[in-house]
């Protein structure tokens, strides 16, 4: 399958979540999303208290009070840096760490929001094929950690490629400064393409653990269906790189389309000559 297709699959996987009584998952989704957003402020705010007080240990406490009460100016001077200093040391670590939340906020999403992955990865599986797999809370965990798992090997991969990918072009802008504005926007489209590489593949992974496929198979396999997974982790890629939405409105849509849709092309259930309503009703009675 080619890169539209899967393309085409995210957004067939909506209807097909309407059709099949599935939408009810964006629920546990959003309440694990103010979980991650409430949980990842709350770190950052711990983090900016902690550098506060080293600060405070380190130079004393602050206080703009004395400058009222007739003390030497450079006393007074002093304390109004010693203010600043705190402030901006607060701005830096927050705006700094709020920046790597950002960054990271896509596989924090892919291993916070595994569970729901890996439910509506199975019941879609389920929908398309009618076979039915007895609940298994053990088979639910294994499921959810090898999402995590597998989240954050394709974490270290492309933080890898990215690394790579940044040091070519700084090596090939230096030594040809006249190619910068070709190799900047170059670069945004290639890692653009690789984040969606691994968005795809993370949702495909659950259909392929299903299937026996280990990690290295699962790879494997990824690489071979490397156009389907750009695809399928395309939309995925737009939502999380939208400002504000990356943390509101993404997280909740996001994982459980994509997993959707991996199921429905790896499935059979996207298949031209199979319609959404021949899938409702075949498999109605499989849940």
């Amino acid at each position: 399958m080619k890169i539209r297709d899967g393309v085409s699959a995210t957004f067939k996987a909506v209807s097909f979540m309407a059709s099949n009584g599935l939408l009810i998952w964006f629920l546990p989704a959003f309440f694990l999303t103010i979980v991650l957003s409430f949980g990842a402020f709350a770190l950052i705010d711990m983090a900016v208290d902690y550098a506060d007080s080293l600060y405070t240990n380190t130079f004393g406490e602050h206080s703009l009070v004395v400058c009222g009460e007739g003390v030497i100016v450079m006393d007074c001077i002093e304390e109004i840096f010693r203010a600043i200093g705190s402030y901006m040391l607060s701005i830096v670590v927050w705006v700094g760490l709020f920046w790597l939340k950002v960054k990271l906020m896509k596989y924090l999403v892919l291993i916070f929001l595994s569970p729901v992955m890996a439910i509506l990865s199975e019941l879609t599986e389920q929908k398309i094929t009618g076979v039915v797999r007895p609940f298994s809370f053990i088979n639910f965990l294994r499921d959810v950690f090898r999402g995590m798992r597998t989240a954050l090997l394709y974490l270290f991969i492309e933080l890898c490629l990215a690394i790579l990918l940044l040091i070519v072009a700084l090596v090939v802008g230096f030594m040809f400064p006249i190619l910068l504005p070709v190799i900047a926007p170059l670069e945004l489209l290639i890692a653009f393409v690789i984040g969606a590489f691994f968005y795809g593949a993370a949702s495909m992974d659950y259909v392929w653990e299903r299937e026996g496929a280990g990690a290295v198979e699962s790879i494997r396999k990824a690489f071979k269906s490397r156009s389907l997974a750009v695809g399928l982790g395309s939309v995925f890629a737009v939502l999380m790189a939208i400002p504000i939405l990356n943390f509101t409105l993404a997280p909740i849509l996001a994982p459980a389309i994509t997993a959707v849709a991996a199921s429905l092309v790896l499935k059979g259930g996207f298949n031209s000559s199979v319609t959404l309503s021949n899938l409702t009703h075949a498999t109605t009675d499989t849940i």
